[in-house]
Parts: structure tokens; C-alpha cells; sequence
């Protein structure tokens, strides 16, 4: 059958199963989805991106937000470019589809051009792998498309994550000519019914007999973190330690200054943690759920679940509230790890009020008292600097891509983050504004592309430190020289960022520091904008804040 009408039963259906945004990346073998595309055959936010990568990615931020992306790309090497953003939502748990174009079998692995093995290219990282030859819309079809669809949103029981369709297409790739029955938007017999696939709730555990007596508890959250972390907090009395992209601040109730806390005194005195989400982020809670002596209970509803050091006690898919009163010693516990973070707090001002106010962590502070829409952060320096010296998150959402904890897709992660939020034109969301360093930016500086077509509220502030200078706060800012680690690690870039966003035709501003930053975000312009902010290294307050209270 015509190439198109199977694009456009594909689209109908998809359209018909909750896809919400489709983003189609140019190619002569994906051509079919294009038409169908436009004869209206998906009646979402459809849109073209000219790199695949920066698609992935795009798709990436949208589901962040709750949205069901699907990317259209051509086959061969387009097919490879969405590689990193596969990996991230896998890892990240995101619903994502990647509709990828493909010859015919009788075209593989004949020396035909731009052709290769990329059906189950994504195998390991892939909740399912579909292969579909061209075919009419039908029961069986619908049905594929339905299964797909549901392992990428982990229904009805299973991690969401992102899911291949690989479509094999024939010539022709062009709609069949006017006066073909068959023609580009003709009419299917198949009404699109998909089954309605309801993801599975785990009933949850029971506080008492799976966390049991601990008096010393925290509650810690990462990723991807279980909504009822805060509930858990109040009614067990356990403080509540977040990395600032696991959406547990924007419940508020959560004790700030994690990494200080845990590295001091009082740390070495927990004997409960109760782990939610992925908490990746520092080394001294990874160094709290190694410890023999503590006990870790671990909630997650997937697996593999998550148990970096092999240390859980307990693992439960969900966990219901406690229901006894908070004992008197968990109360005067809670109360002291309070006053622990109060203290962090003063130690951490005082450090950063005796520098030079011009570090990561001084933009940081900036960055939160001058915004209140969402944040997108880099996933090296910028989200640590928040989680080590910003005070309060309270009622933001944060997004990080730390499933992977790569740099690459940023900037697209952010547009999808600004379009799935409606922080667009018609959106009525708030800003969203992206922090990363200057090499994050030039990793997806193409992406900047995105922004301006999208017209997306979104202000991209480039902390620019010269470099690389996440591992200058790492065991290789001790092991290098100087030179050395300019010339491996730093790897500084020379670049004109008023003449690059020039380019892409948008706004620039220039903050001279972290306070005039502040400034520039309280005065918003319509559409993106990217604010270069040059900050200090300073790499030895990262570990001075760390051991604030030892």
C-alpha cells in the first residue's frame, strides 16, 4: 500500500492514544510522516526540527513536564544522533517515542545508501522495539501502535521510557496521485479504538513494619522521586533532604543544605534513611547509604530499583504515611537536624559574603531570588551549586537531566521544558529559566535554533567559568597542574556570544555579575534571550561548604 497512508495511520492513531507533541526531523525515507503530517493526520503540536539530536532532547524537556513526545527521524545515521537523548529517558523513566524510518528489507545489507541495521538500534535501553512494514490502518495495527505506546508510559505494569517504531517504507514516498482512491488523507475504513492501558498502582507498605522504630531517619529524595516524600517527612517526623531536580521542593518542607548535613557531626549519628527517586548527585550521601550501620529503605515501583551501593535493607514499591504520633525522640531528632541547617546556613553566608561574589554558587542565589517559573539546570556545576548554597526552593519545579547526568541536549531540554510548562506565548506558567556552564552551551549551541522558532519564554544564562570547571571541584583539580588541566579538562572555548545569539536571531544580555544578573532576570523580555554571566572557578568552596558543620 502507498507509504503515506501507512504514515497517516500511524499518526491517526497515535494522535487517538494520548501522543501530544510530534516532532518530525527532515529525511527523504521519513517523508511519508511529513506528508500525512500535513494533510492533518495528528491533530497535536506538530513541528519540524532540522537535528535530530536536538529533537531527541526536545522530546526529552516535554516529557519532563508531563508531556507524550514522539520524534520522526530518517534512517541511518539520523537514527543514531537520538542516541543520547534514548539513554537519557531511559534512565530518567520518560515516556518517549522514536518513529524512525527504515528501507525495506530487500535494502539492507546490499550496499544500498543510507541504510543499516537500526531496528532495535536502542535493544538495550528501549522498553520495546516495534518493527512495522508497510501496511493498511487495522485492528492489528492499532494494536502494535497500543502496546507501544503503553510500555513507553510503563503500563500497565513496567518503568515509562522510550520506545522504537521502526518503519520500514517502499516507494512511493510521495502521496499517490489526486485521483487515486488512495490518495494523502484519504479516508480510513479503521476508526482508531485503542485499548485504554491503565498503568498498575502497588499497594503501599506499611510505615511501621517497613521502616519499623529508627529515631535518627531521614527521608532523602532524588529523581524522580515518589510525590508522598513530604507527606512521609510530616508524619514520621524524619527531615526531608532533596537534590533540587527529585520535585520534592515543590511541595515545600524541605530541610536545605543536604551535603553539609550529612558530611557534619549530626550525620554521623542517622540510623534510618528512607531513599526515594535517584539521588546521584553528591558523594557524601552516597557515603551516607554505603554505611553498614545505617539502615537504607529503598521505595520504587520499577526495577531495577535503585541501590547504587548494594546497601538496601528493604525495598517496597510504594510506602503509606506512618500512623503512630512522632515519638519524642524523632521530634528533638527533627529538631536538631533542623537547627544543624540553620547553622549550615550561616557558616555557608559568611563564606560566600568573604569572596569575591562572583562564583557559581553566588549566581545560584541570584538565579532564585530573581525567578519564580521553573528552572532547568545544567547537570555538572549549576544543579550543585543550587543544592549546596540556595536556602530555599520552596514551590519551584526543577528539571535536571541527571539519568544520565550528561551535558549534551540542554539547551533543547530547556525549549521542551518552555513548551511542555506553556511558557510560550499563549502559556501562562511563568519564565522558565535554564542555567548551564559555558561548554553546555556549546554542546547544543545548534539548539539555540529551537528556542527562537519556538518563542519560547525562556532565558538561558550561561555561568561562563572558562571551561570545564566541574572537575576542578573533583579528585582531577588536585591531580593536574595547572597547564595540564586547562588543556584536557578546561578545554576553554572561544566564543562571541553576542554574535552567536545574534545569529540565531535571539535576545542577548551581558551580566558583569551575579547581582546585576538578578537584575536582568527581574526584567523579562518577551521570547528567549541568553545572558552570558562570567563566574569564578572558586572549586575550593565547593568542599568548604560541604564540611561547614565538621
Amino acid at each position: 500500500m502507498p507509504s503515506v497512508d501507512t504514515a497517516s495511520a500511524i499518526l491517526h492513531t497515535l494522535d487517538a492514544l494520548g501522543v501530544t507533541h510530534v516532532l518530525y526531523c527532515p529525511g527523504s525515507r521519513s517523508a511519508p510522516f511529513a506528508y500525512a503530517l500535513e494533510s492533518g493526520a495528528f491533530r497535536g503540536d506538530a513541528r519540524a526540527v532540522l537535528d535530530e539530536r536536538g529533537a531527541g532532547f526536545l522530546a526529552v524537556g516535554l516529557a519532563r513536564t508531563g508531556a507524550l513526545p514522539a520524534v520522526i527521524v530518517t534512517s541511518g545515521t539520523a537514527v543514531a544522533e537520538l542516541a543520547p537523548a534514548i539513554l537519557e529517558a531511559s534512565h530518567a523513566r520518560l515516556p518517549l517515542l522514536a518513529l524512525t524510518a527504515d528501507r525495506p528489507g530487500e535494502l539492507r545489507g546490499v550496499g544500498a545508501s543510507q541504510a543499516t541495521d537500526q531496528a532495535r538500534l536502542f535493544d538495550t535501553h528501549a522498553r520495546a522495539c516495534v518493527e512495522l512494514e508497510p501496511q493498511e490502518a487495522s485492528p492489528a495495527l492499532i494494536g502494535r501502535l497500543t502496546r507501544a505506546v503503553a510500555a513507553a508510559c510503563g503500563a500497565p505494569a513496567g518503568a515509562p521510557g522510550p520506545v522504537q517504531i521502526n518503519v520500514a517504507f517502499r516507494d512511493p514516498l510521495t502521496p499517490a496521485p489526486a485521483q487515486s482512491p488512495r490518495g494523502a488523507g484519504a479516508e480510513s475504513s479503521c476508526v482508531p479504538r485503542p485499548s485504554r492501558v491503565i498503568p498498575s498502582s502497588p499497594a503501599p507498605a506499611r510505615w511501621e513494619e517497613t521502616v519499623g522504630e529508627g529515631v535518627a531517619g531521614l527521608i532523602v529524595a532524588g529523581e524522580g522521586a515518589s510525590p508522598h516524600a513530604r507527606l512521609w517527612s510530616l508524619a514520621s517526623g524524619f527531615p526531608l533532604l532533596s537534590e533540587p531536580a527529585s520535585g520534592a521542593w515543590q511541595g515545600g518542607g524541605v530541610t536545605p543544605y543536604e551535603q553539609s548535613i550529612v558530611s557534619g557531626e549530626i550525620g554521623r549519628e542517622v540510623d534510618t534513611v528512607v531513599v526515594a527517586g535517584r539521588p546521584t548527585l553528591s558523594r557524601p550521601i552516597q557515603a551516607l547509604l554505603a554505611r553498614p550501620d545505617v539502615r537504607v529503605i529503598v521505595v520504587d515501583p520499577h526495577a531495577p530499583w535503585v541501590d547504587i551501593s548494594g546497601n538496601a535493607s528493604t525495598v517496597v514499591a510504594e510506602l503509606a504515611a506512618a500512623t503512630r504520633p512522632v515519638s519524642e525522640d524523632t521530634a528533638a531528632w527533627a529538631a536538631r537536624v533542623g537547627q544543624a541547617a540553620d547553622a549550615a546556613g550561616q557558616k555557608i553566608d559568611a563564606l560566600l559574603t568573604a569572596g569575591s561574589g562572583r562564583t557559581m554558587l553566588d549566581l545560584a542565589r541570584a538565579v532564585a531570588r530573581s525567578t519564580t517559573g521553573p528552572l532547568v539546570l545544567g547537570a555538572s556545576n549549576p544543579v550543585r551549586a543550587f543544592d549546596l548554597g540556595v536556602a530555599s526552593l520552596d514551590g519551584r519545579t526543577i528539571h535536571s537531566n541527571r539519568g544520565q547526568a550528561g551535558i549534551d541536549g540542554t539547551v533543547a531540554t530547556a525549549v521542551g521544558v518552555a513548551l511542555g510548562s506553556g511558557a510560550s506565548p499563549r502559556g501562562s506558567l511563568g519564565r522558565v529559566t535554564a542555567v548551564m556552564g559555558d561548554l553546555t552551551l556549546c554542546h547544543d549551541a545548534s539548539s539555540l535554533a529551537l528556542a527562537a522558532s519556538a518563542r519560547a519564554d525562556l532565558d538561558i544564562v550561561v555561568a561562563d567559568d572558562g571551561g570545564g570547571g566541574i572537575f576542578a571541584t573533583l579528585e582531577h583539580g588536585r591531580a593536574a597542574d595547572p597547564a595540564a588541566y586547562d588543556r584536557w579538562f578546561g578545554v576553554a572555548q572561544n566564543v562571541d556570544y553576542a554574535a552567536l545569539a545574534a545569529a540565531y536571531g535571539i535576545d542577548f544580555a551581558a551580566a558583569s555579575d551575579p547581582q546585576e544578573l538578578g537584575c536582568i532576570l527581574l526584567a523579562p523580555a518577551p521570547g528567549p534571550r541568553l545572558i552570558h554571566a562570567p563566574v569564578e572557578r572558586a572549586a575550593h568552596l565547593y568542599a568548604a561548604i560541604r564540611d561547614v558543620l565538621r
